[in-house]
Protein backbone atom coordinates (compact mmCIF):
# COMPACT_ATOMS: atom_id res chain seq x y z
CA UNK A 1 0.00 0.00 0.00
CA UNK A 2 1.39 3.62 -0.13
CA UNK A 3 4.10 4.84 2.09
CA UNK A 4 1.77 7.42 3.57
CA UNK A 5 -2.00 9.36 3.10
CA UNK A 6 -0.65 12.35 1.72
CA UNK A 7 0.70 10.02 -1.10
CA UNK A 8 -2.33 7.96 -1.52
CA UNK A 9 -4.66 11.06 -2.43
CA UNK A 10 -1.99 12.06 -4.82
CA UNK A 11 -1.93 8.39 -6.52
CA UNK A 12 -5.61 8.27 -6.63
CA UNK A 13 -5.15 11.70 -8.80
CA UNK A 14 -2.63 10.08 -11.07
CA UNK A 15 -4.31 6.81 -11.83
CA UNK A 16 -7.22 8.50 -11.99
CA UNK A 17 -5.98 10.29 -15.08
CA UNK A 18 -4.18 7.75 -16.54
CA UNK A 19 -6.84 5.15 -17.04
CA UNK A 20 -8.31 7.73 -19.25
CA UNK A 21 -7.56 6.21 -23.03
CA UNK A 22 -4.64 8.80 -23.63
CA UNK A 23 -1.20 10.36 -22.73
CA UNK A 24 -0.44 12.65 -20.00
CA UNK A 25 2.44 15.07 -19.69
CA UNK A 26 3.88 15.02 -15.88
CA UNK A 27 3.50 18.73 -15.58
CA UNK A 28 -0.50 18.58 -16.59
CA UNK A 29 -0.42 15.56 -13.99
CA UNK A 30 0.66 17.42 -11.66
CA UNK A 31 -1.67 20.32 -12.44
CA UNK A 32 -4.81 18.02 -11.64
CA UNK A 33 -3.50 17.40 -8.57
CA UNK A 34 -3.49 20.91 -7.89
CA UNK A 35 -7.16 21.28 -9.04
CA UNK A 36 -7.49 18.95 -6.80
CA UNK A 37 -6.61 20.68 -3.62
CA UNK A 38 -3.25 18.87 -3.31
CA UNK A 39 -0.49 21.04 -2.52
CA UNK A 40 2.88 19.35 -3.91
CA UNK A 41 5.92 19.89 -6.26
CA UNK A 42 6.33 18.96 -9.72
CA UNK A 43 9.42 17.02 -8.87
CA UNK A 44 7.14 14.87 -6.21
CA UNK A 45 4.86 14.03 -8.89
CA UNK A 46 7.82 13.01 -11.14
CA UNK A 47 9.22 10.93 -8.64
CA UNK A 48 5.17 9.25 -7.69
CA UNK A 49 5.06 9.04 -11.59
CA UNK A 50 8.28 6.66 -11.63
CA UNK A 51 7.60 4.61 -8.21
CA UNK A 52 3.91 3.75 -9.46
CA UNK A 53 5.56 2.16 -12.95
CA UNK A 54 8.37 0.71 -11.33
CA UNK A 55 7.29 -0.68 -7.71
CA UNK A 56 4.50 -3.05 -7.53
CA UNK A 57 4.64 -3.11 -4.32
CA UNK A 58 2.67 0.39 -3.66
CA UNK A 59 -0.64 -1.24 -4.90
CA UNK A 60 0.20 -5.41 -4.91
CA UNK A 61 0.03 -5.59 -8.07
CA UNK A 62 1.36 -4.43 -11.69
CA UNK A 63 -0.42 -0.78 -12.93
CA UNK A 64 0.68 -1.54 -16.52
CA UNK A 65 1.87 2.40 -16.23
CA UNK A 66 4.34 3.18 -18.97
CA UNK A 67 6.29 6.18 -19.97
CA UNK A 68 6.44 7.31 -24.10
CA UNK A 69 10.05 8.56 -24.05
CA UNK A 70 8.99 10.28 -27.64
CA UNK A 71 6.37 11.92 -26.28
CA UNK A 72 7.51 12.95 -22.78
CA UNK A 73 4.12 11.35 -21.53
CA UNK A 74 2.78 8.86 -19.61
CA UNK A 75 -0.38 6.23 -19.80
CA UNK A 76 -1.52 2.68 -18.97
CA UNK A 77 -1.63 -0.22 -20.36
CA UNK A 78 -5.13 -1.06 -18.09
CA UNK A 79 -5.15 -0.09 -14.38
CA UNK A 80 -7.41 -2.80 -12.61
CA UNK A 81 -10.47 -1.42 -11.23
CA UNK A 82 -9.96 -2.98 -8.13
CA UNK A 83 -7.76 -0.36 -7.12
CA UNK A 84 -10.18 2.56 -7.06
CA UNK A 85 -13.08 0.87 -5.77
CA UNK A 86 -10.57 0.47 -2.42
CA UNK A 87 -10.19 4.30 -2.67
CA UNK A 88 -13.37 5.64 -3.88
CA UNK A 89 -16.32 5.83 -1.81
CA UNK A 90 -19.89 6.69 -3.08
CA UNK A 91 -22.33 9.32 -0.64
CA UNK A 92 -24.09 6.55 0.92
CA UNK A 93 -21.25 4.79 1.70
CA UNK A 94 -19.57 7.76 3.33
CA UNK A 95 -23.31 8.38 5.17
CA UNK A 96 -23.10 5.16 6.49
CA UNK A 97 -19.25 5.43 7.19
CA UNK A 98 -20.17 8.61 9.49
CA UNK A 99 -22.57 6.51 11.16
CA UNK A 100 -20.45 3.55 12.26
CA UNK A 101 -17.66 5.98 13.25
CA UNK A 102 -19.60 7.68 15.56
CA UNK A 103 -21.12 4.85 17.36
CA UNK A 104 -17.99 3.11 17.39
CA UNK A 105 -16.97 5.72 19.94
CA UNK A 106 -18.92 4.26 22.68
CA UNK A 107 -16.03 2.29 22.86
CA UNK A 108 -13.54 5.13 23.02
CA UNK A 109 -11.58 3.67 26.73
CA UNK A 110 -11.67 0.55 25.19
CA UNK A 111 -7.98 -0.45 25.05
CA UNK A 112 -8.16 -1.72 21.43
CA UNK A 113 -10.32 2.08 20.22
CA UNK A 114 -6.72 3.53 19.57
CA UNK A 115 -6.48 0.84 16.60
CA UNK A 116 -9.94 1.00 15.45
CA UNK A 117 -9.55 4.84 15.42
CA UNK A 118 -6.38 4.88 13.61
CA UNK A 119 -7.68 2.23 11.01
CA UNK A 120 -10.81 5.01 10.37
CA UNK A 121 -8.76 7.59 10.57
CA UNK A 122 -6.27 5.65 7.19
CA UNK A 123 -10.15 5.12 5.47
CA UNK A 124 -11.08 8.56 5.45
CA UNK A 125 -7.80 10.27 4.97
CA UNK A 126 -6.89 7.91 1.79
CA UNK A 127 -10.61 8.21 0.29
CA UNK A 128 -12.55 10.86 -1.72
CA UNK A 129 -14.42 12.25 0.70
CA UNK A 130 -14.47 15.74 0.48
CA UNK A 131 -13.02 18.05 3.26
CA UNK A 132 -16.03 19.50 4.63
CA UNK A 133 -17.81 16.25 4.85
CA UNK A 134 -14.50 14.90 6.90
CA UNK A 135 -14.82 17.85 9.41
CA UNK A 136 -17.91 15.79 10.03
CA UNK A 137 -16.07 12.91 11.51
CA UNK A 138 -14.54 15.36 13.91
CA UNK A 139 -17.72 16.81 15.50
CA UNK A 140 -17.80 15.48 19.07
CA UNK A 141 -21.73 16.65 19.34
CA UNK A 142 -22.90 14.69 15.90
CA UNK A 143 -24.50 11.66 17.52
CA UNK A 144 -23.78 10.10 20.83
CA UNK A 145 -24.00 6.75 21.70
CA UNK A 146 -24.41 5.25 25.02
CA UNK A 147 -21.00 5.64 26.27
CA UNK A 148 -19.25 2.27 27.51
CA UNK A 149 -17.41 3.05 30.51
CA UNK A 150 -14.01 0.89 30.86
CA UNK A 151 -14.28 -2.50 32.84
CA UNK A 152 -12.10 -5.28 33.70
CA UNK A 153 -11.46 -8.06 31.55
CA UNK A 154 -12.21 -6.36 27.95
CA UNK A 155 -8.50 -6.43 27.52
CA UNK A 156 -8.79 -9.47 26.77
CA UNK A 157 -11.26 -9.55 23.60
CA UNK A 158 -8.71 -9.49 21.32
CA UNK A 159 -7.20 -12.60 22.48
CA UNK A 160 -10.25 -14.68 22.73
CA UNK A 161 -11.29 -12.57 19.52
CA UNK A 162 -8.22 -14.79 17.75
CA UNK A 163 -8.67 -18.12 19.71
CA UNK A 164 -12.36 -17.90 18.18
CA UNK A 165 -11.45 -17.46 14.88
CA UNK A 166 -8.87 -19.44 14.73
CA UNK A 167 -10.73 -22.46 16.68
CA UNK A 168 -8.27 -22.94 19.69
CA UNK A 169 -8.34 -24.29 22.68
CA UNK A 170 -8.12 -21.86 25.76
CA UNK A 171 -6.98 -22.26 29.29
CA UNK A 172 -8.86 -19.63 31.18
CA UNK A 173 -8.95 -18.52 34.92
CA UNK A 174 -12.03 -17.52 36.49
CA UNK A 175 -13.02 -16.11 39.75
CA UNK A 176 -16.65 -16.13 40.96
CA UNK A 177 -17.88 -13.91 43.40
CA UNK A 178 -17.26 -14.89 46.65
CA UNK A 179 -15.59 -17.83 45.35
CA UNK A 180 -11.69 -19.50 44.57
CA UNK A 181 -10.52 -18.65 41.08
CA UNK A 182 -10.03 -22.06 39.19
CA UNK A 183 -8.19 -23.07 35.83
CA UNK A 184 -10.99 -23.99 33.02
CA UNK A 185 -10.38 -25.32 29.34
CA UNK A 186 -12.87 -24.35 27.06
CA UNK A 187 -13.69 -24.18 23.47
CA UNK A 188 -14.53 -20.29 23.07
CA UNK A 189 -17.34 -20.08 20.29
CA UNK A 190 -18.85 -16.56 21.19
CA UNK A 191 -18.03 -13.06 22.89
CA UNK A 192 -21.60 -11.47 23.74
CA UNK A 193 -22.52 -8.07 25.04
CA UNK A 194 -25.46 -7.31 27.43
CA UNK A 195 -26.14 -4.18 29.21
CA UNK A 196 -22.68 -2.81 28.93
CA UNK A 197 -21.18 -6.27 30.24
CA UNK A 198 -18.81 -8.91 28.02
CA UNK A 199 -18.99 -12.32 28.14
CA UNK A 200 -17.62 -15.71 26.75
CA UNK A 201 -19.50 -18.19 25.77
CA UNK A 202 -17.92 -21.42 24.74
CA UNK A 203 -17.41 -25.23 25.34
CA UNK A 204 -16.60 -26.36 29.28
CA UNK A 205 -14.20 -29.37 27.84
CA UNK A 206 -13.95 -30.84 31.14
CA UNK A 207 -18.45 -31.59 31.44
CA UNK A 208 -18.58 -30.74 27.10
CA UNK A 209 -21.22 -28.81 27.98
CA UNK A 210 -21.98 -24.73 27.07
CA UNK A 211 -20.59 -22.47 30.34
CA UNK A 212 -20.67 -18.51 30.25
CA UNK A 213 -17.65 -16.70 31.53
CA UNK A 214 -18.13 -12.50 32.34
CA UNK A 215 -14.62 -11.39 31.12
CA UNK A 216 -14.61 -8.84 34.30
CA UNK A 217 -14.44 -12.49 36.17
CA UNK A 218 -11.61 -13.32 34.45
CA UNK A 219 -7.62 -13.02 35.65
CA UNK A 220 -5.64 -14.17 32.63
CA UNK A 221 -6.53 -15.71 29.39
CA UNK A 222 -4.34 -18.38 27.46
CA UNK A 223 -4.34 -19.70 24.06
CA UNK A 224 -3.30 -23.30 23.76
CA UNK A 225 -1.46 -24.90 20.60
CA UNK A 226 -4.49 -27.02 20.46
CA UNK A 227 -6.74 -27.12 17.41
CA UNK A 228 -10.85 -28.03 17.95
CA UNK A 229 -13.36 -28.95 15.53
CA UNK A 230 -15.88 -26.37 14.42
CA UNK A 231 -18.58 -25.95 17.07
CA UNK A 232 -22.27 -25.64 15.90
CA UNK A 233 -23.89 -23.23 17.66
CA UNK A 234 -26.98 -20.90 16.84
CA UNK A 235 -26.47 -18.23 19.22
CA UNK A 236 -30.18 -16.82 18.32
CA UNK A 237 -31.86 -20.05 19.25
CA UNK A 238 -29.64 -20.54 22.36
CA UNK A 239 -30.97 -17.17 23.46
CA UNK A 240 -34.45 -16.84 21.86
CA UNK A 241 -36.06 -17.18 25.55
CA UNK A 242 -33.50 -15.99 27.48
CA UNK A 243 -33.93 -12.41 29.07
CA UNK A 244 -30.74 -11.42 29.23
CA UNK A 245 -27.28 -13.76 29.31
CA UNK A 246 -28.59 -16.42 31.96
CA UNK A 247 -30.00 -19.22 29.82
CA UNK A 248 -31.36 -21.91 32.36
CA UNK A 249 -31.99 -25.59 31.13
CA UNK A 250 -35.67 -25.26 31.89
CA UNK A 251 -38.26 -24.91 29.30
CA UNK A 252 -39.53 -20.98 28.17
CA UNK A 253 -43.08 -20.91 29.48
CA UNK A 254 -45.61 -17.99 28.98
CA UNK A 255 -45.78 -15.26 31.03
CA UNK A 256 -49.00 -12.75 30.54
CA UNK A 257 -48.50 -9.36 31.94
CA UNK A 258 -50.81 -6.25 32.33
CA UNK A 259 -49.19 -2.45 31.85
CA UNK A 260 -51.04 1.05 32.13
CA UNK A 261 -51.62 2.64 29.77
CA UNK A 262 -48.64 5.44 30.07
CA UNK A 263 -46.50 2.56 29.05
CA UNK A 264 -48.54 1.41 26.01
CA UNK A 265 -46.29 3.28 23.66
CA UNK A 266 -42.87 2.87 24.63
CA UNK A 267 -43.97 -0.55 24.95
CA UNK A 268 -44.87 -1.01 20.93
CA UNK A 269 -41.92 0.76 20.00
CA UNK A 270 -39.39 -1.27 22.40
CA UNK A 271 -40.59 -4.74 23.13
CA UNK A 272 -39.22 -6.20 26.37
CA UNK A 273 -38.56 -9.18 24.59
CA UNK A 274 -38.51 -10.34 20.93
CA UNK A 275 -41.12 -12.83 21.65
CA UNK A 276 -43.29 -10.38 23.14
CA UNK A 277 -47.07 -10.18 21.38
CA UNK A 278 -49.68 -7.94 22.10
CA UNK A 279 -53.12 -9.51 23.53
CA UNK A 280 -55.28 -6.45 24.56
CA UNK A 281 -54.80 -3.19 23.81
CA UNK A 282 -57.43 -0.27 25.36
CA UNK A 283 -57.53 3.03 27.41
CA UNK A 284 -56.85 1.25 30.44
CA UNK A 285 -53.99 -1.43 30.21
CA UNK A 286 -52.04 -3.27 27.79
CA UNK A 287 -51.61 -6.76 28.06
CA UNK A 288 -48.66 -8.61 26.41
CA UNK A 289 -47.27 -12.09 26.22
CA UNK A 290 -43.98 -13.30 26.20
CA UNK A 291 -42.85 -17.02 26.34
CA UNK A 292 -39.43 -16.92 28.40
CA UNK A 293 -36.90 -18.89 30.57
CA UNK A 294 -37.72 -16.59 33.80
CA UNK A 295 -34.04 -15.17 35.62
CA UNK A 296 -33.05 -12.52 37.59
CA UNK A 297 -32.55 -10.38 34.92
CA UNK A 298 -36.39 -11.33 33.73
CA UNK A 299 -38.16 -10.27 37.34
CA UNK A 300 -35.95 -7.34 37.83
CA UNK A 301 -37.13 -5.88 34.24
CA UNK A 302 -40.92 -6.41 35.68
CA UNK A 303 -39.96 -5.17 38.86
CA UNK A 304 -38.63 -1.56 37.51
CA UNK A 305 -41.87 -0.90 36.25
CA UNK A 306 -43.49 -0.63 39.98
CA UNK A 307 -47.11 -0.26 40.02
CA UNK A 308 -47.53 0.20 36.22
CA UNK A 309 -47.07 -3.84 35.68
CA UNK A 310 -49.06 -6.57 37.05
CA UNK A 311 -47.97 -10.55 35.99
CA UNK A 312 -51.59 -11.74 35.07
CA UNK A 313 -50.20 -15.40 35.00
CA UNK A 314 -48.87 -17.90 35.13
CA UNK A 315 -49.33 -18.34 39.17
CA UNK A 316 -45.85 -19.36 39.85
CA UNK A 317 -44.60 -16.70 38.94
CA UNK A 318 -47.20 -14.29 39.96
CA UNK A 319 -46.90 -15.48 43.43
CA UNK A 320 -42.96 -14.29 43.24
CA UNK A 321 -44.00 -10.46 42.43
CA UNK A 322 -46.52 -10.88 45.10
CA UNK A 323 -44.50 -12.04 47.64
CA UNK A 324 -41.03 -9.74 46.49
CA UNK A 325 -43.41 -6.61 47.17
CA UNK A 326 -44.90 -7.60 50.35
CA UNK A 327 -41.03 -8.00 51.65
CA UNK A 328 -40.84 -4.51 50.13
CA UNK A 329 -43.89 -2.81 51.45
CA UNK A 330 -42.23 -4.24 54.91
CA UNK A 331 -39.06 -2.49 54.57
CA UNK A 332 -40.35 0.77 53.98
CA UNK A 333 -42.91 0.65 57.45
CA UNK A 334 -42.08 3.11 59.68
CA UNK A 335 -41.05 2.11 63.18
CA UNK A 336 -44.27 3.77 65.53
Amino acid sequence: MAKNQKALKRYLVILKMLSREDKYSSKRIHQACINSGIEVKYRTIQQDLKDLKDDDTIFGKNLGIVKDNKEKKWYSSGIPKEIFSTLELKDGEVDALLFYTKIISQYRDYPIFKDISQAMKKVIDGSNISEDRKELFKLENLIEPEKHPPISGIEFIMDLSQAISKRKVIQLEYRRFGKESKIHKVKPILLKEDKLMWYLIGINIKYDSLITFALDRVNSVLLLDEDFVKVEFNSAEYFKHSFGITVSYEEPIEVIISFGPEQADYLKTLPIHSTQQIIKKNKKELIIKVIVKPSYEFFSKIYSYGSNATVISPNSIRDVFIAEFDKAKTNYKLNN
